[in-house]
């Protein structure tokens, strides 16, 4: 008996040990400056997932012991669990006719022929039913980072809905997009729930560095922020120059979520077809544009088309927008102050012209339900005689109701002029 029991002792401890070991902790890991190695993470017996060097972060997966002593590593900035977040929808409603286009003027900028082209945006989203005949033209590649590999095909529908607005093609049938010659990259970092975390979000912005984007376009929401995040938005801003755009999020509160509410990245809100702020959209001062978001349609899984609203639906309005934009004449702005004149937009000028052609709503000047005011590509009547300040002054928010210019026929009698 002796015999016996002592190893069946044994096998039961054995077992009890695996039954209540703690699984690894998933965490995003950033080094001081100068001190990346990811030999640190093995060594303090953690396993590396995916690293970030021009970032100085990694995703890794650690033992629940070990956090701590990690972060009391004088080689590494900080150690964060990973977070949540969703993507921004609202709701739908039947199929109809979209009358999101003809309230922001797209058309006239199309008739001059500013369609976004060649201007690479990556669409950090569900992935992109690439299929639909609507986005054949504009899908250029991406990445699906939730099953990590090079196919970032759709399976919830919400990315695609986004694509549509953003760049459906201009060919007489169905709908058009804002930018409908724009390159579409889908960064697949929501899965068919619509559910992703913060590594996530981190992987498809460095992505988008390493892929040369111009524009990142993120119609998801999370709480909280993560300081990962953080870092690697204000690296792709300051270090990059991207252009970064975000839904403020639904939900009706004065709580802008994140990523929309990092300084570096445009917070969208949302209005209806008569320019009223969406019920579902959130306010705070974090919101610089708002753009239609009530009852929009767009592309659908299936080649199909659907209504959506949301948020989520006014990101690509204001996407679609820098994307025309960063195909016109930067030289054309120098005398409104908004730019430099030098010929090459920064993601700081584009921002300037975005507020200062905005159509202000609500209270006088930037507010938190309507940010600079409603989105605005076409402006009918002759150039203003304009009295503005220098490119290095500051953004004064008065004279956001002075500088009321058509894009398009400004740059074009520039070039009568010259």
């Amino acid at each position: 008996m002796y015999y016996t029991i002592i190893p069946l002792i044994a096998v039961m401890l054995l077992a009890s040990s695996f039954m209540h070991a703690s699984p690894d902790v998933a965490v995003i890991v950033s080094f001081a400056e100068g001190e990346y190695d990811p030999a640190r993470i093995s060594a303090a017996g953690g396993r590396v997932v995916e690293e970030f060097p021009g970032m100085g972060m990694l995703y890794a997966a650690v033992p629940p012991g070990t956090f701590a002593s990690l972060e009391q590593n004088p080689a590494i900035e900080f150690v964060e669990s990973d977070r949540q977040f969703e993507i921004a929808q609202a709701g739908t409603s039947e199929y109809s006719e979209s009358w999101a286009l003809p309230d922001i003027g797209a058309e006239p900028a199309h008739s001059s022929d500013y369609t976004g082209k060649g201007v690479k945006i990556a669409l950090l989203d569900t992935g992109v039913d690439y299929t639909h005949p609507e986005l054949v033209p504009s899908y250029k590649g991406g990445y699906d980072f939730i099953n990590d590999d090079s196919d970032p095909m759709d399976d919830n529908g919400h990315g695609t809905h986004v694509a549509g607005i953003l760049a459906a093609a201009r060919d007489g049938k169905g709908i058009v997009g804002v930018a409908p010659d724009a390159e579409i990259y889908a960064i697949k970092v929501s899965d068919g729930r619509g559910k992703g975390s913060f590594s996530g979000l981190v992987e498809g912005i460095n992505w988008s560095i390493e892929n040369g984007m111009d524009v990142v376009t993120m119609s998801i929401t999370g709480n909280g922020g993560s300081r990962a995040l953080a870092k690697a938005v204000q690296t792709a801003y300051d270090d990059h120059g991207l252009v970064m755009i975000a839904a403020v999020g639904n939900g009706g509160s004065r709580d802008v979520l994140y990523p929309a509410a990092y300084e570096q990245v445009i917070g969208v809100g949302s209005v209806t077809g008569d320019s009223t702020k969406s019920s579902f959209s959130r306010t705070g001062s974090e919101v610089e544009l708002v753009a239609p978001g009530s009852g929009i349609k767009s592309t659908a899984i299936g080649d199909k088309y659907r209504l959506s609203s949301g948020t989520s639906m006014a990101t690509p309005f204001v996407t679609g927008a820098i994307a025309l934009l960063l195909g016109s004449d930067e030289k054309a702005w120098k005398d409104t102050g908004l730019t430099d004149g030098d010929g090459t937009w920064t993601n700081d000028e584009i921002r300037q012209v975005l507020r200062g052609t905005a159509t202000d709503l609500g209270d006088e000047g930037k507010d938190d339900s309507f940010g600079y005011g409603l989105l605005n590509l076409d402006f009918p009547g002759s150039l203003p005689d304009l009295t503005v300040a220098s490119p290095s002054e500051e953004f004064e928010e008065e004279k956001s109701a002075m500088i009321k210019l058509n894009w398009f026929t400004f740059r074009m009698t520039l070039q009568h002029v010259n």
